[in-house]
């Protein structure tokens, strides 16, 4: 099995909620006016940027590079958007020009051999019908890779994301050609609007467009995924228990005598070998071995297949995988609360606690009902460091530094303000940060300002900025970016259902009498 067939996009335009190929209206037919006013928009943004960058004199410091590296990125995000415009427009054009020339009828008898066209006779002789949608749409999408010289699978992609700019993320698609996002982020918006209604979708692009002006490409990745759970019309647990009957195991081979197998699986089975793997891979190495961590990973995996499990013990699921079920959540609507499985994301109640009702401890999390950020922990069995611990692994989800991806087990409780300078070990001066960007921070000249919602501002050696949200956050209404700073989200009330729901309340005792 080659890796195209294994890696294959499951995106499919039919799943985004629009309307069919040629009953669309295309931008700009409806006169001269409107195609030059559509023109305008896509193209004028494009033109004056490129003669910017055209007549700055060169680059002579890093500082000035950065800015002009800037400037690039957001003209290639305005390219990509005309692009896309212009692709899903000329596959709407190739429809309509199919329809009206005749063509719609399907071809149920032998034309003959009369008066009929050399195509008709083909298309009788190979049994299709050349009105119908799929062969137009393979025949466009061959066109216009040999038009872009690129291959069939990217151009077919590309449609993909086209048309749902063009037809369904009108926002995004603005967003784009003005060069405020990037196409990465427009094509997670545009991914995740899959098998939703219209109007959820419309709410998935004022929260996330927000974000996606500041936030790198990974933060509006998982947040589009976490929305797509959240507002999917099919409960998280009828398509998990689908995705668990698709499981299946997959290989291909490569070069140099080598291969590669793929394991497509539930994700709580997935998390809990890497971890066994990792914890046996890093856990009494010998001196003397000269593999390197990779290495010894793998070669577990092959030893448990091949030859029995390692002579050590094993590390069950519930020690290795962290499960989190938001309490006021839960309280509020049972029906929809989703859990967050650590490292992946979120997955069914019913599944989160299967894992959760063999842990050694279980972590209540109270969440900001306005942001969705992780704001405070179960304090009752932990040492107060322990509970600071706790809620930044779920507040901020992530090493807190632009971009980065490492995982909260992965990364550091780091003082925003220096310890040694007075800063304290509190929520307000704390955040994660993985080793490498720790030293970033520390080492390289990075600053970090804490602000009032838990996001924070970072500014890079030769003043590039750029605010990061905590990763729980999913919401940032009426966040102001030119002032590069967030207003303070409403206070939670403590009240004493609250309370009692974290375990931070003696249930009332019973009346005696």
């Amino acid at each position: 099995m080659s890796k195209r067939e294994v890696f294959h996009s499951q995106d499919d335009p039919r799943r985004l909620p629009i309307s069919p190929p040629g009953t669309r209206s295309i931008p700009g037919i409806d006169g001269l006016w409107a195609a030059n006013l559509d023109k305008d928009n896509l193209f004028t943004q494009i033109a004056a940027t490129a003669i910017n960058l055209y007549e700055q004199s060169p680059v002579t410091a890093s500082a000035q590079g950065l800015e002009r590296l800037k400037t690039i990125a957001r003209l290639h995000s305005m390219l990509d958007a005309a692009e896309a415009a212009v692709l899903a427009d000329s596959y709407e054009y190739s429809v309509a020009e199919t329809i009206s020339h005749g063509t719609q009828e399907p071809l149920l008898d032998d034309p003959g051999t009369t008066e009929e066209t050399a195509e008709t006779h083909s298309a009788y002789f190979y049994g299709v019908n050349r009105s119908d949608e799929s062969l137009i749409r393979s025949s466009f999408v061959a066109e216009a890779s040999v038009a872009m010289r690129s291959s069939e699978k990217k151009i077919q992609d590309k449609l993909f994301f086209a048309e749902g700019l063009r037809h369904l993320c009108a926002d995004t698609l603005d967003a784009l050609s003005v060069g405020e996002i990037t196409t990465r982020s427009a094509q997670e918006i545009v991914k995740h609007s899959q098998d939703l209604a219209p109007d959820d979708v419309a709410l998935m692009q004022r929260t996330l467009l927000p974000i996606a002006r500041q936030a790198a490409d990974s933060a509006i990745a998982l947040r589009a995924r976490k929305m797509r759970e959240r507002l999917h019309p099919k409960p998280i647990e009828e398509r998990h228990k689908k995705g668990a009957e698709d499981r299946k195991i997959t290989y291909w081979h490569e070069a140099n005598g080598m291969s590669v197998i793929q394991l497509h699986l539930p994700v709580e089975k997935a998390l809990g070998i890497i971890n066994t793997v990792n914890w046996h891979a890093v856990r009494n190495v010998d001196p003397a071995d000269n593999r390197t961590e990779q290495q010894r990973r793998l070669d577990i995996v092959c030893d448990a297949l091949l030859d029995g499990w390692p002579a050590t013990e094993g590390t069950p699921l519930k020690a290795r995988v962290a499960v989190t079920i938001p309490a006021l959540e839960m309280l509020a609507n049972p029906k929809r609360a989703l859990a967050d499985l650590e490292g992946y994301g979120p997955i069914p109640v019913g599944t989160a606690l299967l894992i959760a009702k063999d842990a050694p401890s279980f972590i209540k999390v109270l969440t900001d009902p306005w942001s969705g950020a992780a704001i405070d922990v179960g304090r009752e069995k932990y040492r107060p460091s322990k509970a600071l611990r706790d809620l930044l692994r779920n507040r901020d989800i992530v090493c807190r530094f632009p971009g980065c991806n490492r995982p909260a087990e992965a990364s550091e409780i780091d003082h925003i303000d220096a310890w040694a300078k007075g800063g304290h070990t509190t929520r307000s001066n704390t955040h994660l940060l993985c080793k490498r960007h720790q030293m970033f921070k520390h080492v390289l000249g990075w600053q970090a300002t804490y602000l009032p919602d838990g996001s924070v501002n970072w500014r890079s050696p030769n003043g590039m900025i750029c605010v990061e949200l905590p990763g729980s956050v999913t919401s940032v209404q009426n966040f102001d970016f030119e002032k590069e700073q967030t207003p303070m989200l409403p206070t939670v009330q403590l009240n004493d259902r609250v309370r009692r729901v974290l375990g931070w309340l003696e249930p009332p005792e019973e009346a005696t009498g």
